[in-house]
């Protein structure tokens, strides 16, 4: 079995964790479009009279936003996780 470093680890997790991330975003972002796609018409050709789709469009853009804000600081966090569970491992072997 081959030895790695604390660091090589941490490294290792941060870019399998953002991979994931990227992963989660990408998948809202393709529900998202599709949605709107699929709405968006069914807005204009059933009730254009009213464009109750634009709540869909603004909702569902502010969620992918929030999405895409917490993707951009995945790294930071991780990393200010990995300082606490090395903290808290120093704690227990003091």
């Amino acid at each position: 079995m081959v030895s790695i470093t604390l660091q090589d680890y941490e490294k290792a997790e941060r870019q399998f964790r953002i991979g994931q991330e990227r992963t989660g975003l990408i998948v809202h972002a393709v529900v998202t479009v599709l949605v709107w796609a699929v709405l968006i018409p069914i807005n204009v050709f059933v009730a254009p009279e009213f464009p109750w789709a634009i709540f869909v469009v603004v909702g569902m853009g502010i969620a992918l936003f929030f999405h895409w804000f917490g993707y951009r600081h995945a790294d930071d966090d991780i990393q200010r996780q990995q300082r606490e569970i090395e903290k808290r491992a120093r704690a227990m072997t003091s």
